[in-house]
C-alpha cells in the first residue's frame, strides 16, 4: 500500500540521520519534547526558513495513535464524536551538511458519528455550501498525508520551502450512501536573515490547491429523504432540491506571512499572517451532461501574534499573545427559471451569508527545570466573537465565548526513564448570544438543527483533562514512549479518551 511505503521511506531516513545517536540523547529528547514552553514556541518558528531554530535535537518517530470521543451537544454537520486510529513516521534533522531536513507521513482510519444536515466532507472548509439531509448517520473515511521540507544555510540567509499533501475518502455504506475524494495540496516558499546575532527575520509565501467530488446515491426503492443544497443557517434554493445528487469544489488559495524571532530562545517575537481562498461548488444531475456553479465561499484571514520567550538555564518562561480575523462570505447564484428549459440558468451572483469572526489568545507559562522535579504551569485566556448572517430570508446568530484557565505540568527522571503527568481546568463561559430565523416553521427538522446547534456552540461550564506520558530506552539505540490522555467537557457532555505509543531513534 502506498502510505505504507511512504512511512517506511521516512522512518528510512530518520534512521540513517540518526544512526549515530547515543543512548545519552534519549532523555534530551524526553525532556524536549515535553518541555511545555518548547511546545508553546513551535509557533514561532513554523516558517520553513525558521525551521532550523525550532528544535535543539534531531529526531525520527513512527507512532500509532488511538482515539475516541463523544458529546451530548454538538454541530450536527460534524457529528456527535469521532474514532479513528492513526499511524504516522516523523523526522526532523538538523544541519546535516547546511540543511534542515522534516517530513512527516500519516494514514489514519476514521468513523464521524451521527453526522447530519451534511453530506460532504471537510465541512470547516467548504460550508455553507454541502449536500445536505435530515437523516444521515455514522460516516467512515480514510485519510493520507504526508509533507516533507529543506531549509538551506546560505550565509546569513536560511532559504526553504516545504510542501504538504492530504488526500481523503469518506462514504457510508447505507443510505443516503455519499462518496467523497477530496485532496489538498500546500506549498510554503520561504527565505530568512539573521539580522543580528539574536534575531532572524523571515517572510513566507503560501499556497494551496483543493478539490473534491462529493457523490451521493440511493439503494433502498421505498423512498429517499430530501436532498438539498444548503445555502447558510438552513437556507436553500428550491430550484435545487432532489435530483442534483452530485458536487465538486475547486478551490485556490494564497497567503504571506513575516515573522521576527529569537535565535537562541531569548527575546521578543512577533508575526503577521495574511490569508485569503475561494472554493467554487458546481453540481449537477445523476447521470446528467449539465454542470450549474451554485456558489463560492470566499474567506479573507488576517492574525497577528506577539510575545516574549526567555529559556535559560533552569528558567523556562513565554507570554504571547495573538489575535485573529476572519470574514467568509457566501457567493450564491442567482437563477432565472422562466427562460430556461432546464429550470435551472444562472444569470448573476450575490453575497447572502456571511461568517465573521474574532479571536484574541493569551497564553503564558513559567517552568523549572534541574531539581527534584521538574514543573511547568500556565494560563491563558481565549475570547471569540461570532456573526452569522444570511440575507433573504433574514436569519442571524451571533454568539461570544470566553475560556480562561490553567495547567500544570510534572516531570520525573527515574534513571534512564522520564515521567510526565499533566492537568488543566478551564471555565467557558457565553457572555451573550442572540438568534433570529422567524420563518422557519418550529416543527421541521431544520428547526430543530437550527437551535441544537446554537446550543452546542452557546453552552457554558468547565472544561477539565489530564495526561501520563512515561518514556523509556529499548535496545538498539531506540526510546519508547507511552501517552494517554482524557479530556472532558461538562457544558456540552464531551468524553475524550486517546492513548498513543511511538518508538523514537
Amino acid at each position: 500500500m502506498n502510505w505504507q511505503k511512504t512511512i517506511y521511506i521516512f522512518a528510512f531516513l530518520g534512521l540513517r540521520f540518526t544512526a549515530q545517536a547515543q543512548d545519552s540523547t534519549l532523555v534530551p529528547l524526553a525532556k524536549e519534547q515535553t518541555n511545555v514552553t518548547a511546545l508553546g514556541r513551535d509557533q514561532l518558528y513554523a516558517s520553513p526558513a525558521l525551521k532550523i531554530y525550532q528544535r535543539q535535537i534531531s529526531y525520527a518517530s513512527l507512532v500509532a495513535s488511538y482515539r475516541k470521543y463523544t458529546q451530548d451537544l454538538y454541530l450536527q454537520q460534524e457529528g456527535s464524536g469521532q474514532q479513528y486510529f492513526s499511524l504516522q513516521a516523523e523526522t526532523y534533522q538538523k544541519k546535516v551538511k547546511n540543511l534542515t531536513l522534516w517530513g512527516n507521513a500519516a494514514y489514519s482510519s476514521e468513523t464521524q458519528y451521527a453526522v447530519k444536515f451534511n453530506e460532504t466532507a471537510d465541512y470547516q472548509l467548504v460550508y455553507p455550501y454541502v449536500m445536505a439531509d435530515s437523516i444521515g448517520g455514522d460516516l467512515k473515511a480514510e485519510t493520507y498525508s504526508f509533507s516533507g521540507g529543506l531549509a538551506k544555510t546560505l550565509g546569513q540567509y536560511q532559504v526553504a520551502g516545504t510542501v504538504g499533501f492530504r488526500g481523503q475518502q469518506s462514504y457510508r455504506s447505507r443510505d443516503p450512501r455519499p462518496v467523497n475524494i477530496s485532496s489538498d495540496v500546500n506549498i510554503d516558499l520561504a527565505i530568512s536573515r539573521k539580522i543580528n546575532n539574536k534575531y532572524a527575520i523571515a517572510a513566507d509565501v503560501l499556497l494551496n490547491k483543493y478539490s473534491q467530488k462529493n457523490k451521493l446515491s440511493f439503494v433502498s426503492e421505498l423512498g429517499q429523504p430530501v436532498v438539498y443544497h444548503d445555502a447558510g443557517l438552513g437556507v436553500y434554493n428550491k430550484l435545487l432540491v432532489g435530483s442534483l445528487l452530485n458536487a465538486w469544489y475547486n478551490g485556490v488559495g494564497y497567503g504571506f506571512s513575516l515573522k521576527i524571532s529569537p535565535t537562541d530562545y531569548r527575546g521578543f517575537f512577533a508575526g503577521f499572517d495574511l490569508h485569503q481562498s475561494d472554493i467554487k461548488k458546481r453540481t449537477s444531475k445523476s447521470g446528467g451532461n449539465d454542470i450549474y456553479e451554485v456558489g463560492s465561499v470566499e474567506e479573507n484571514n488576517m492574525g497577528g501574534n506577539a510575545g516574549y520567550l526567555l529559556e535559560q538555564g533552569q528558567h523556562h518562561f513565554i507570554v504571547q499573545g495573538s489575535v485573529n480575523m476572519v470574514e467568509r462570505k457566501g457567493i450564491e447564484a442567482i437563477f432565472d427559471v422562466q427562460n430556461s428549459e432546464n429550470n435551472i440558468n444562472k444569470i448573476s451572483s450575490s453575497p447572502r451569508y456571511i461568517h465573521q469572526y474574532e479571536t484574541y489568545h493569551f497564553r503564558s507559562v513559567y517552568g523549572h527545570t534541574g531539581g527534584y522535579l521538574d514543573w511547568y504551569i500556565g494560563a491563558q485566556a481565549r475570547y471569540e466573537d461570532h456573526t452569522q448572517r444570511y440575507v433573504s430570508p433574514d436569519r442571524e446568530m451571533l454568539y461570544q465565548q470566553l475560556t480562561a484557565g490553567g495547567d500544570i505540568t510534572l516531570r520525573k527522571q527515574l534513571g534512564k526513564k522520564v515521567l510526565t503527568l499533566s492537568g488543566k481546568l478551564e471555565r467557558q463561559e457565553n457572555l451573550g448570544n442572540d438568534f433570529y430565523w422567524s420563518d422557519v416553521d418550529q416543527k421541521t427538522a431544520i428547526y430543530s438543527m437550527l437551535t441544537s446547534n446554537f446550543a452546542y456552540l452557546t453552552a457554558s461550564g468547565l472544561n477539565y483533562g489530564g495526561s501520563v506520558r512515561i518514556d523509556f530506552p529499548l535496545k538498539n539505540k531506540l526510546s519508547c514512549y507511552i501517552k494517554a490522555a482524557y479530556e472532558g467537557r461538562n457544558a456540552i457532555g464531551r468524553r475524550d479518551f486517546s492513548v498513543m505509543t511511538a518508538i523514537q531513534f
